[in-house]
Formats: structure tokens, C-alpha cells, sequence
């Protein structure tokens, strides 16, 4: 199957990356060569785990002379095939560039390199007393270049914004194998196109993400979390609309009670509470002082 690469070309890619940082077995290419969609066949040539930009730039300039075709690779756990490899691609996943570095408490920014997991940041952001708020599910498992790449969102869009807001600057590798420096890691830049939010939510189209600039905020204090039974479904947004009115919520999901019962029996949790309501909202918000967190209660009454 496929348009694999020769023996030839792999051993030049093992020249570039060493011969540890190319993969071939059946369970790489498999693991590698597909994200979360699952409904595609991955059928890469190699997978390749750069280093380095040097490596990156590397790789792409040589599939450009050899005209094959690379697919990158972050995290894989987007569903809309983004990372996927059909037909004899070389996959570049970035794994092993995972440092974090640069930060800057003044400007509360960080550089990360693109294979650097979401919660790794988030934890490197939190021993440092600061928040990198963009959160989802697979915060265990995603990577910041990938995140970038699909404009991720998460739980707590409603406070935070989506990947887009948090990137202050990004060095891609374009496909001819230049190097391109956006923003700068620059907060107010109003100089011309801002080249930078193309690559954000491209997927990995225009060029690879081999390193991002990423904003951090402060850390909130005294969360607290609501969960309101509803009997409604219209009644969802009218709940959302009273608590957003009057406080600042951090986080806002509704789920169904058939949802509730399959994550109850998949993962033998107790339920939030014994009476049972056709949907349920849940509510987190920050109370610095005892009157919001009234204030709160108050609405939930309400």
C-alpha cells in the first residue's frame, strides 16, 4: 500500500536525526501514522522524532529534493485527521522536542517547544505561581504545537479564549524549509500583517510549529464549582445567562443523564447527587471574598 520511500531516503533520514529517532515497526507506524478519527488506515513509510529545528529543516529540505511527503505528528489526539497517514508519508513527530525555557515572570510568557505536553506546561506555569488556563481532556497527552495548529479550546473558553489567544509568538519551518520568527513574542505589535494567526488553526498546512511563544496569567484563587440539575434543555442557556450576568465564571458545561450514567458506570464514580434531572450545568467560578461566594448561592437559589 501506499508510495513508500526508499531504503535509500530512510537512511538519509537517519542521517539527519540518528538512527534511534527513525521508526519502522508495525506498532510505530500504527501509533504514529493516525490520530483519534480512527476511521482511516495509517499506512506511513517512517516515522521520524527530530531534535532540533536544524533537524526539522533538515528533513523537510530533503523531501523537497526527493519529493516525498511529510506528515507532522503532535499528540494525536485531534478528530479531524489532521495527523493522519495514508499513503506512505514520513511522519515528523515532534516527541523529542519538549523543553520548556525563557520564562519571563515579568511578561508572564514562556517558550515552549512544540512537542511540549499541555499539562506539562500547566504544571511548569503553576510551580512558577502562574496559569496556563487552555484545558481539555487530553491535556495528558496533547502537545502545544499541536494545540496550536488546531486552535484548541477546552472547559473554560468562556474566561480564557481559545490556543489563539495565549500564543504571543511562534518559529515555523515553511515547506521550502526557511525559517519564520512571528511576533516576536510581543503582546502589542500593530506592524503590518500579523503572519502569525495563519498558522494558528491551519493544521499543520503551511509549515511546521518547531516552537511558540506562550502567554501565562495569574493563578485563580478559591474556585468553586456548582452543579444545578435541569429539567430543560432550553432552560441550559437561560442558566448560563443568570450566572454569566452577574459573576465571572471560569468554566461553563452542561452534560445529559444518559451522558452522567455511561461515565458513572465506565469509571465507578458516585453521582453528584441522588435526584435525577433530564440535563445538568456545571458552574466554576473564582470568589475572592465571601460576599461573591453568597452571591453565588444566591443565583443558584434563584
Amino acid at each position: 500500500m501506499g508510495n513508500k520511500v526508499s531504503a535509500d531516503i530512510i537512511e538519509q533520514l537517519k542521517a539527519i536525526v540518528g538512527d534511534s529517532k527513525v521508526l519502522s515497526s508495525e506498532d510505530d507506524l500504527q501509533n504514529y501514522g493516525k490520530d483519534w478519527t480512527r476511521i482511516y488506515t495509517a499506512d506511513p513509510s517512517v516515522i521520524v522524532l527530530p531534535k532540533t529545528v536544524e533537524q526539522v529543516q533538515a528533513v523537510v529540505k530533503l523531501a523537497n529534493a526527493e519529493c516525498f511527503s511529510l506528515v507532522p505528528s503532535g499528540g494525536r489526539t485531534g478528530l479531524s485527521g489532521g495527523a493522519v497517514a495514508t499513503n506512505g508519508e514520513v511522519v515528523v513527530a515532534f516527541d523529542a522536542m519538549n523543553q520548556i525555557r525563557d520564562l519571563n515572570v515579568i511578561d508572564q510568557s514562556v517558550v515552549c517547544e512544540a512537542g511540549v505536553i499541555t499539562e506539562q506546561l500547566q504544571n511548569y506555569a503553576a510551580e512558577n505561581d502562574l496559569l496556563y488556563p487552555v484545558d481539555f481532556a487530553s491535556s495528558g497527552s496533547s502537545q502545544i504545537g499541536g494545540n496550536i495548529a488546531t486552535n484548541a479550546g477546552g472547559i473554560k473558553v468562556i474566561r480564557y479564549g481559545m490556543t489563539r489567544d495565549w500564543v504571543l509568538g511562534l518559529k515555523v519551518v515553511t515547506g521550502s524549509g526557511e525559517i519564520l520568527e512571528l511576533n516576536h513574542g510581543l503582546l502589542k505589535n500593530n506592524a503590518g500583517y500579523d503572519m502569525r494567526q495563519l498558522f494558528i488553526g491551519a493544521e499543520g498546512t503551511l509549515g511546521f510549529i518547531v516552537e511558540a511563544t506562550m502567554r501565562l496569567t495569574r493563578r485563580p484563587h478559591n474556585l468553586n464549582v456548582l452543579v444545578l440539575g435541569v429539567e430543560h434543555f432550553s432552560s441550559i442557556m437561560q442558566v448560563l445567562n443568570a450566572f454569566q450576568s452577574k459573576i465571572d465564571l471560569t468554566a461553563f458545561e452542561f452534560f445529559s443523564e444518559l451522558a452522567l450514567q455511561k461515565v458513572v458506570e465506565h469509571q465507578d464514580l458516585q453521582r453528584p447527587f441522588d435526584s435525577i434531572c433530564d440535563y445538568y450545568a456545571l458552574i466554576e467560578f473564582e470568589a475572592l471574598t465571601e460576599q461573591e461566594l453568597e452571591h453565588a448561592m444566591s443565583l443558584f437559589e434563584y
